[in-house]
């Protein structure tokens, strides 16, 4: 619903998490599915025994109770675990204003939009609450993230939460990866919960080998000419869980 980029919106806080409990050497892995419609959470090691990602999970899940009664039935959920280095002069995950949960082409009749919960140990992720336009804007002509982005006055206020606090985003929640300053160099960890009616069947996503998908992961790429490269921080110190 384009509509909607129209309103002005922030994130909600949801809780903060102990100091150091994102501590440890977490594998990275993207969207991984960890519950389907009607079933329990699922997840592997090293996550399943990880005191932090299990104190993440029960706050959104808690959260997710009241927000959207009887989603345990209806929602699948994907989780994002991305801790590697940061590099000075650069982002850890994708810069620039972007919004996570595009429907895109795939769903020519919208459903109801996901929704995500995000905490970092530091360099927290940036979100601005100013209003865009997405009238007119075609998902096989445009690239929407550079569309909205570019309507972003420049002295518009960014809210950053700090470090361990989790917050939960509409799918039309603008936001970007914050850039690394002199001094601001090192590791960071990110988590992010994506609660959804989609199947995220996109080929490059972290299979689950606890919890198999009941669907194939095909390639699903931009169109051509959509793309923007990502300057982020490359893969300097990560391990990989699977794809990320």
């Amino acid at each position: 619903m384009p509509g909607k980029f129209s309103t002005s919106r922030l994130p909600v806080a949801v809780a903060r998490l102990a100091d150091g409990a994102l501590e440890g050497d977490l594998p990275c892995c993207l969207d991984m599915l960890v519950k389907l419609p009607g079933g329990a959470v699922a997840l592997p090691e090293p996550y399943a025994s990880h005191e932090g990602i299990a104190a993440f999970m029960r706050e959104c899940v808690a959260f997710e109770d009241g927000l959207v009664p009887g989603w345990e039935e209806t929602h699948y959920a994907y989780l994002t675990v991305d801790r590697r280095i940061v590099k000075e002069g650069n982002s850890h995950r994708s810069g620039g204003w972007h919004f996570d949960g595009m429907q895109g082409a795939r769903y020519p009749v919208k459903i109801q939009a996901c929704h995500q919960y995000v905490v970092s140990d530091r360099l927290t992720t940036e979100f601005v609450a100013a209003p865009t336009d997405a009238t007119g804007l075609d998902e096989l002509r445009h690239n929407w993230f550079e569309e909205l982005g570019r309507q972003v006055p420049d002295d518009s206020e960014i809210f950053a939460p700090e470090g361990l606090e989790i917050y939960a985003m509409s799918a039309y929640q603008l936001h970007r990866s914050r850039i690394a300053r002199p001094g601001e160099g090192g590791w960071r960890t990110f988590l992010r919960l994506d609660f959804s009616l989609k199947q995220q069947d996109r080929l490059g996503n972290t299979p689950n080998p606890v919890l198999p998908a009941p669907f194939e992961f095909v390639p699903r790429d931009l169109p051509a000419g959509l793309s923007r490269g990502i300057k982020d921080s490359g893969w300097e110190g990560a391990r990989v869980f699977g794809p990320c």
